[in-house]
This record gives structure tokens, sequence and C-alpha cells, in this order.
């Protein structure tokens, strides 16, 4: 149940990017006692930093990305005689109203898997931050989001605090609930329930942790469901609309209200995508 709160958590992440930029670290170089309300990312092109994030300790290493969470207390300093260069990025990573790595337990340090790639991954991120292409802030952000599932992936998975009001354990109960409910008539009553809040108190207690109402989210997982239905199966558009729970004209209409197109033309479009990228189709 974690794992899908955890997926979900990611899923719903919103990223606003505040700095992005190449910097050479010299000897006297250092930033003492820090309390920021946004996370850092660090990629290390040389070694001879100091950092401290908390009550850790860590000297990274030349192709380690590095993440220091935001309202966290840290401490980065050049070690004495030694310069290093990195690439960072300054960056708001929110589900809702919380702040992504305030939620997860992950390392603060992870070897990529391919030194040079980061590196051009990082620079391109830089330089679309700093062009003003109409795109490019978009583009810097789809950049970030594959650093951030690197270091995620290579620092062995991530795992979600539990806070001491076990509010997690009440977002994945409801989480997982939906998600296994996708066709039913589900009742706000119904999630309230299984948080154990009233429904009022509960609307806000979910959106805070999502960033969606509790009714918004169900369709969305829906929507998403049978956007992998349309592609990856060969079900018809009537069996897409039951298995969501919904009649055929309120299924294509919400459909086309979050993709832009119907059923049949996303799947038509999405196919031809495929098959220009030599991906398999499904079997008939």
């Amino acid at each position: 149940m974690h794992n899908e709160a955890l997926s979900n958590y990611i899923a719903n992440m919103q990223l606003h990017i505040s700095e992005a930029a190449f910097f050479h670290c010299t000897a006297s170089w250092h930033h003492m006692d820090v309390l920021s309300d946004f996370n850092r990312l660090y990629y290390m092109l040389g070694e001879g930093g100091h950092i401290r994030i908390g009550e850790e300790e860590w000297y990274p290493k030349r192709g380690q990305l590095v993440v220091m969470p935001a309202g966290t207390m840290l401490s980065v300093q050049t070690m004495e005689g030694r310069e290093f260069s990195k690439f960072f990025c300054h960056f708001n990573a929110r589900s809702g109203e919380q702040e992504l790595f305030q939620l997860l337990e992950t390392p603060s340090c992870v070897d990529v898997a391919d030194s040079e790639e980061t590196e051009r991954l990082f620079g391109e991120l830089v330089d679309h931050y700093y062009s003003s292409e109409l795109t490019s802030m978009l583009r810097a952000k789809l950049l970030l989001q594959e650093l951030l599932c690197q270091f995620l992936e290579r620092g062995g998975g991530a795992k979600l605090r539990q806070p001491a009001n076990g509010s997690v354990d009440k977002v994945s109960r409801v989480l997982a609930y939906i998600d296994h409910h996708l066709a039913d008539d589900v009742t706000l009553e119904q999630l309230a329930e299984l948080a154990h809040f009233h429904p009022n108190y509960f609307i806000r207690f979910f959106k805070s942790a999502t960033g969606r109402s509790p009714m918004q989210y169900m369709n969305q997982r829906r929507m998403e469901q049978a956007k992998t239905w349309m592609v990856t199966t060969e079900i018809t558009i009537s069996e897409a609309a039951e298995r969501v729970g919904s009649s055929l004209y309120q299924f294509s209409k919400m459909f086309k209200q979050y993709t832009g197109s119907s059923p049949s033309e996303y799947r038509k479009t999405m196919r031809m995508q495929r098959l220009q990228q030599g991906q398999q189709l499904p079997l008939p």
C-alpha cells in the first residue's frame, strides 16, 4: 500500500525551478547553517566538497547526484586546499501542499550509471533555464524530472516517512481504495470514512496531500487507466467506459477533456507513434 501511495505522490509532483547553473567552488567557498524552503540538486564534476545535511556528513565523489531537502539545516563547503565544479538546481517538488523530499527517505548521494549522459542532461537543463524560448522552462522541468528519476532509481528506491499523525497511512489507504474501485460509484462519504474524517475536513486533507479534490483525483486515475488501455489493449471504447463506471457518452466527453482527443483518435495517434518508434502493438 505504501508503494502505491509513493507512486501516486511522485505522479502528482509539481516542479518549480528557482535557479540552475554550473559553478566552480573555490577553496574559500562555503554556505554554513543554511535553512532553505527549496531543495538542492547537485551533480558533482569533481571532489573536495564537504556537506552536512542535518546530522549526517557527506564527502561526495565525482559522478554523484546529491539531493538536499528543503527545510533541513545544511552546510556546504570546500575542503581545505581543494576546489571542485558542480552543476546545481534549486527546485520545489510538491505533491499538494507537501514537499516531496520531506516525505521521502532516500540516500543523500547516489552514483549515476552514465556520467557523460548525466552531465549532458544537467548542462541542457541549465541552458534551457536561461533560454527565452517559449518551451524552454517546460524542457528544463522535463530534464529535472529525468535527473530525479535517476536519483530515485539509483538510490535503491525510496520510502515514505511516517509522520506522527499517521497521515501517510490514511492517504495510502484512500489511494489504494480508489485504484481498486475505478468502476464503482464511490462516494465522498466512503472515502472520508476510510480516513476517519468528517467529509468536509477530508476534502481539505486530501487536497493538501494530492493537489486535487477526491473526485478530481478519481477521474484523473480513470482517464490515466483508459489512456493505457487505448494504447496497449484491444478493448473497445464501450468496454473501457464500463471499466471506469461510466456511460459511453460521458466517458468519451471526459476523455477528450483530459487528452484533447476522442478515445479512437487518441488510440490511432499513439499507435502510429509507437510504430514509428519501432515498438510492438498489442496482439488482436
